[in-house]
């Protein structure tokens, strides 16, 4: 007689979008590791659909966005393993596995003072943990006495009002959401207020549906929701395991801000950020080179190289490189996939071509950084 699988509740109040890559990224988990899990997903006002299934003793497992330790109190009665995904709340009672928030506002600000702000803002809805957390971040790396705090119930058009009188420097604003980056974005047209020149405006969660309505590319972080996901399955597997757990804080994933129109007010900078969305866009692709980068970036190769040296000071060829690099270090850490598919998607379709590359910027052979390095 086959045995039931093992019930895992999936608990995510909020988008639909960030709901499906938390599902895929468990889901990856599961797969790999051929468990015999079988996901529920549960969405908006999770909460009673949850107890019923924990106190009908249907559920081993849950991963989701939970609300405080007292709430968590009744799966723990029930023997329930559980982690926290995300810091909508301070949680200590079990695992979470997050975004590293504090240090996504840092970003945030050392991207807007490189680009010439000197005034800034920060643009919020809510009173969420991670939204505090953002803003400690954005605060720490800024200079005393030049942020303003701005909430969304208060009138933007007087917030923006005192661009007009500023000093020439341009206001960077540090959005929580690229909702919030758009309504600000629509709102400075309407004043004649340009972003790039009057305005640094810098979102999260990179919506591209948010620029299409802004009508302006909006600079925005690419959040690690898979990776955190996945991370948070491979807790849950030990826990079930009874194995001693990994310490935290679990911050899996790179944070990547993309920049992007609205706040690169230079020539250089756009094409910089083009030529950054091209590597990433064309990565599979083995003629990939710094003239043919050159030509879909639609400059010279000279420019493209001037720009790249001004920006980020490497070279076409070098970025090219550490993207495929990067690509390669990644899946090999984070997925079981044959390193002949590993390469192909790196760009190197030829097998003794990709560990010849490999083993040469890394010192050892592919399937060796596999068994040596801690995975995702």
């Amino acid at each position: 007689m086959t045995p039931k699988p093992s019930n895992i509740a999936i608990a995510f109040d909020s988008n639909f979008r960030h709901a499906a890559t938390i599902f895929r990224g468990v889901a990856d988990y599961r797969n790999e590791h051929q468990l015999d899990w079988r996901l529920l997903p549960l969405q908006i006002g999770f909460e009673t659909k949850l107890f019923k299934l924990v106190e009908s003793q249907q559920l081993v497992g849950a991963i989701g966005t939970f609300v405080s330790d007292q709430w968590l109190r009744e799966l723990s009665h029930h023997e329930v393993q559980a982690v926290n995904l995300f810091n909508f709340s301070r949680i200590t009672s079990i695992p979470t596995v997050t975004i590293h928030d504090f240090a996504l506002g840092q970003l945030a600000a050392r991207h807007l003072l490189r680009q010439g702000a000197r005034q800034f803002a920060f643009y919020s809805s809510d009173k969420i943990y991670y939204t505090q957390l953002r803003l400690d971040g954005f605060k720490s790396k800024l200079p005393e006495n030049t942020l303003h705090l701005w909430n969304s119930r208060d009138s933007l058009s007087e917030n923006l009002e005192h661009i007009t009188q500023s000093n020439g420097a341009p206001l960077g604003i540090f959005c929580n959401s690229d909702r919030l980056a758009r309504e600000i974005i629509l709102e400075a047209e309407k004043s004649n207020l340009r972003c790039g020149r009057d305005l640094l405006i810098i979102g999260v969660d990179n919506d591209p549906s948010e620029s299409i309505f802004a009508n302006l590319e909006i600079s925005s972080f690419e959040l690690p929701i898979h990776d955190c996901a996945y991370r948070a399955a491979k807790i849950l597997h030990s826990q079930l395991l009874n194995k001693p757990l990994p310490t935290g804080p679990h911050h899996p994933g790179k944070l990547r801000l993309l920049p992007r129109e609205s706040t690169l007010p230079s020539k250089r900078a756009r094409l910089t950020q083009r030529a950054q969305q091209i590597i990433k866009d064309h990565l599979r692709d083995p003629n990939l080179d710094a003239a043919s980068l050159a030509q879909r970036a639609g400059a010279s190769r000279r420019s493209l190289e001037l720009a790249l040296n001004s920006e980020l000071q490497t070279s076409p060829l070098r970025l090219i490189t550490q993207a495929r690099l990067h690509q390669a270090r990644y899946l090999l850490r984070s997925t079981r996939l044959p390193i002949m598919e590993i390469g192909r998607q790196s760009g190197y379709p030829a097998p003794h071509h990709f560990s010849t590359w490999f083993k040469k910027h890394n010192h050892c052979s592919p399937k060796a950084y596999r068994t040596k390095t801690p995975s995702v």
